[in-house]
């Protein structure tokens, strides 16, 4: 089978060897390793570093099986930007460029974002009878309501509403569609304005499950020039400082816990909000900036929390993000922001809890803290929900077989 993925703004197996795929990467990579084969569509521009990896068009053979298509596109400096609109416009034109220049696939995955891509690959697959699925993996485009104060909401309501209407097209004609969550799978069927068919399916984020071997003098070796050891309680956020996190709690309970002097905060990633955060921030938090697998890997092998500090949106409240299976795999019980799915599941599971302030949050850490038994059982349920439910194999094989089940199925 000929398998096409088109998915941007995740890292690139060509952004260094020590680069975390996420799950379009995953993905790829696990179905080159099997008889079929796979095309991986993306573009030159790194959302996350926010520079260029190729000056020009750039197919890269990984092996027999597994090509990644890079466009050549423009880049943006701010996230919310009309710099990044004509990127989106851009890299849908760029992308279709690439995929005509190959034999059409039998099926085609794309992400619901942005909007010009996914919206450009339903267009080529209805012209070239080729099914189309489409991952539904956040809440685009009502999430900007969330991200916007409400004196601006007399410019973002249109702007959401246009989307929508736009959007509706381009789900309806959609082979398939796969939410994260059954909240998300119901948001986009709304949307499109459809009921559920049988190729419509939820099928979660899933996560790498790497072998958290490290020894102590590995960690040291890669964590020594930041004052943290093994022995140290980590508290640890892996992500980014843009508008998706809150982390005014984090910085209230890392001040109400800084008598503790074996508590320590690790707060890893850049973005926009990074100076402010760090400039508020006391002793007892340390920010590494951007790290790649290695420092990820060996950090969450030698932290005893994960902290999830996501701003209350339903587009989290909905959800099992990234970093949720991201802690579990390291046995990590998660302290979460939200109500809604990952509060539901850590409780069901016995492996983390939510916090709605400072002090709720410094509490959990300290009851952590204070109780190692609780601790050691909470981290193995942790580890049993990964397996069960985020083990990456595992939701790239599901994946897999939901692209074979589409694919073979005639097209109305």
């Amino acid at each position: 089978m000929n398998i096409w993925i088109v998915g941007v703004g995740e890292p690139l197996p060509i952004d260094g060897e020590n680069t975390r795929l996420r799950r379009v990467g995953n993905l790829a990579k696990y179905i080159s390793e099997t008889k079929d084969e796979v095309h991986w569509f993306s573009t030159s521009f790194d959302h996350y570093k926010k520079k260029q990896r190729v000056e020009q068009d750039k197919t890269v053979e990984f092996n027999s099986n597994f090509f990644l298509h890079v466009a050549k596109v423009s880049g943006y400096k701010k996230n919310i930007s009309f710099a990044r609109i004509l990127h989106h416009h851009d890299a849908a034109k760029q992308i279709k460029k690439l995929m005509e220049q190959e034999n059409k696939p039998d099926v085609i995955l794309a992400g619901n974002t942005p909007i010009e891509v996914v919206s450009m690959v339903v267009e080529y697959g209805k012209q070239n009878n080729v099914p189309v699925v489409i991952d539904i993996r956040d809440l685009w485009p009502e999430v900007f309501k969330e991200v916007f104060p409400n004196y601006m909401n007399v410019l973002v309501n249109p702007y959401v509403a246009w989307n929508k209407h736009k959007l509706r097209k381009t789900f309806s004609n959609a082979t398939s569609l796969i939410g994260l969550s059954e909240g998300f799978l119901n948001y986009a069927l709304a949307i499109s304005k459809r009921d559920k068919n049988s190729l419509d399916t939820v099928i979660p984020i899933g996560y790498p499950n790497y072998e958290y071997n490290y020894t102590s003098s590995e960690f040291n070796k890669l964590w020594g020039n930041y004052d943290i050891t093994t022995d140290d309680f980590i508290v640890s956020f892996t992500g980014n400082f843009g508008r998706q996190f809150s982390f005014e709690e984090i910085i209230e309970a890392s001040n109400k816990l800084k008598y503790e002097k074996k508590i320590k905060f690790v707060l890893c990633g850049t973005g926009e909000n990074f100076d402010k955060i760090k400039e508020l921030a006391p002793d007892n938090i340390i920010f590494p900036g951007w790290i790649e697998k290695d420092m990820i890997t060996s950090l969450l092998q030698y932290s005893k929390i994960g902290v999830a500090p996501y701003i209350n949106s339903v587009n989290y409240q909905l959800n099992t993000p990234n970093k949720f299976g991201e802690y579990l795999s390291a046995s990590l019980p998660i302290l979460v922001s939200v109500e809604g799915e990952m509060k539901n599941r850590l409780i069901e599971n016995s492996c983390g809890n939510s916090y709605q302030n400072g002090e709720e949050l410094s509490n959990l850490i300290k009851g952590y803290f204070d109780n190692s038994e609780k601790l050691t059982i909470q981290s193995e349920n942790a580890r049993a929900l990964f397996l069960s439910d985020f083990n990456g194999d595992i939701v790239s094989e599901t994946i897999k077989r939901q692209l074979e089940k589409v694919a073979f199925k005639p097209i109305d």
